[in-house]
């Protein structure tokens, strides 16, 4: 399946093999950034290097030569704004996204900041307390703001890409939307998503299991069985707003306080920005 974006390390032997595909490389070497960029363009494309760091934003060395390269910076927390400000004009002219981490509250206003900025951003979860307040303000901004700012991860996605009558994944914000991304390890084993493949929960293996993908019966699996939640006597499949939340957060205990009030309103604001793009202009009022 040849449109399928191949995420991979970058291993030099694996990348060798991989002739003429969209590639993302997951790394935590910052230093090892433009030699991820060389091998990969010896035979491929280079879709994004994905740079996963413990660092806070304003403790990367940000270089030069990265500023053709496409980035998707995933740091810990914000940092320094002091420590940033020298480098904001070559992060803005970068082919990068930034995101930070949900479990730190500054990181909130930090996106905000970045934005107002003109620097692509956005928020991963990765586990803890999520600060479901300060995601609500996050989202207000990134989709009814009317000020100049650039896109926020995941609203705008969800935003553009939302159909009032289907279900809406962002997963692909993520690279781990097996519709467009499909992960491989050095030794060729083959998974749905990055958390599978970390499990070990592959459907596949080898390079030239890549080219029948769709035949593949773990593949298809995924595409009939995706949204059984929602079809289920659950939480979830009650929650009006089950649609773009996808039962993500069916863990939460107490969900009629955190996630069903937040994506609730994110359907809300999709719904309202859906409208007034097919809207063909603004009405002041009808008789």
């Amino acid at each position: 399946m040849t449109d399928l974006i191949i995420v991979c390390p970058g291993d030099e032997k694996l990348l060798a093999k991989l002739k003429r595909r969209r590639i993302v490389v997951p790394t935590k070497d910052e230093k090892a950034v433009h030699k991820i960029h060389r091998e990969v363009s010896k035979s491929n494309d280079l879709h994004a290097i994905k740079l996963e760091t413990e660092k806070s934003l304003s403790a990367l060395s940000f270089k030069e030569e990265w500023v053709n390269i496409p980035l998707a910076i995933y740091a810990a927390e914000f940092g320094e704004y002091k420590e940033i400000l020298p480098h904001l004009e070559q992060i803005r002219k970068s082919n990068a996204r930034i995101f930070l981490s949900s479990q730190h509250e500054f990181n909130y206003t930090a996106l905000r900041i970045l934005s107002s900025l003109s620097i692509n951003c956005g928020l991963y979860f990765n586990g803890g307390v999520l600060h479901w307040d300060r995601m609500n303000d996050l989202m207000h901004f990134a989709i009814y703001g009317r000020a100049r700012h650039a896109p926020v991860e995941p609203f705008d996605w969800l935003a553009s890409h939302y159909m009032p009558a289907a279900y809406t994944e962002y997963s692909a914000v993520y690279f781990d939307d097996p519709s467009r991304y499909i992960h491989i390890n050095e030794k060729e084993q083959i998974a749905l998503t990055g958390l599978d493949l970390s499990k070990g929960n592959f459907i596949g293996e080898g390079i030239e299991a890549l080219e029948s993908i769709e035949e593949n019966r773990k593949y298809t699996d995924w595409f009939s069985r995706r949204y059984d939640t929602m079809l289920g006597m659950n939480e979830c499949a009650f929650c009006p707003a089950f649609r773009i939340c996808l039962a993500r957060f069916s863990y939460l205990r107490n969900k009629k306080k955190t996630c069903k009030i937040f994506f609730t309103d994110l359907q809300d604001a999709a719904d309202y920005y859906y409208s007034k793009k097919n809207s063909g202009g603004n009405r002041v009022w009808q008789v």
